[in-house]
């Protein structure tokens, strides 16, 4: 198309791509926390994963709004033989840090670019990424403090 702005729509794709890897790791963790029996972190996790969801939905909205085509490109894996909680949190909490990053550059850029819709679709998932973190770290830090017993009594 070429109307739009190249440097906007290379970081949308490539704010896409995260996500996608983010929904694919936070579903396997899903069905392996349900698997453990922690449901209330099988829950949040599947939560997290349909936000994640929602997100790219809107990025790819946006892509196709601005006249080009979603690509697809290489994202994260999950690791398959990944059940520790605690690494699996912790690995969460580096993917929000990464994406809060990755976001907080796509804003300036935004804004740099003088295209504020999707500066302020990407200030919306920001708070919502900004909200996963502080869950997760609230989380490590307990599991950190209190252990099982905090495992037993929160996430099961």
């Amino acid at each position: 198309m070429g109307s739009v702005n190249e440097k906007v729509y290379k970081m949308l794709c490539e704010v896409y791509t995260a996500e996608i890897g983010a929904i694919g790791i936070y579903m396997d963790q899903h069905t392996k926390c349900e698997d453990l029996g922690l449901n209330k972190l099988a829950e949040m996790l599947k939560k997290d994963a349909i936000d994640e969801m929602k997100h790219a939905e809107m990025l790819a909205g946006r892509i196709l709004f601005l006249g080009e085509i979603v690509k697809n490109q290489k994202h994260a894996l999950p690791e398959e033989k990944q059940f520790d909680i605690v690494k699996m949190l912790k690995l969460n909490r580096d993917i929000e840090v990464e994406a809060i990053a990755r976001l907080n550059e796509g804003i300036t850029i935004c804004f740099n670019e003088k295209d504020h819709g999707s500066r302020m679709l990407l200030e919306e998932i920001l708070k919502s990424e900004e909200e996963h973190l502080s869950n997760l770290q609230t989380m490590v830090n307990n599991i950190e403090k209190y252990g099982d017993q905090y495992i037993v009594l929160h996430l099961m």
